[in-house]
């Protein structure tokens, strides 16, 4: 894997872990969380998710991935 791609791959998991943060101390705001709740609620469908909910498909932990408002952090199947 290059050093670009790992690199923005590493930013989004860490944007994403920070929001799931933020929600938890009630710092979120309301229209971000709307956001997030949509994702998770498409990925809880979705016949990609593992078991250990990670997407099966990029490999992101979708706790982070539903959570990173990065645009590079879309669904790999353009769910959302």
């Amino acid at each position: 894997m290059e050093k670009n791609k790992i690199t923005n791959t590493f930013n989004q998991i860490v944007s994403g872990y920070s929001n799931l943060v933020k929600s938890k101390l009630g710092l979120s705001s309301d229209s971000d969380e709307k956001i997030f709740k949509a994702r998770r609620a498409i990925c809880n469908a979705c016949e990609h998710k593992s078991a250990l909910d990670r997407c099966l498909v990029c490999g992101c932990p979708l706790a982070a991935k539903t959570r990173s408002l990065n645009p590079l952090s879309a669904c790999p199947n353009n769910h959302w």
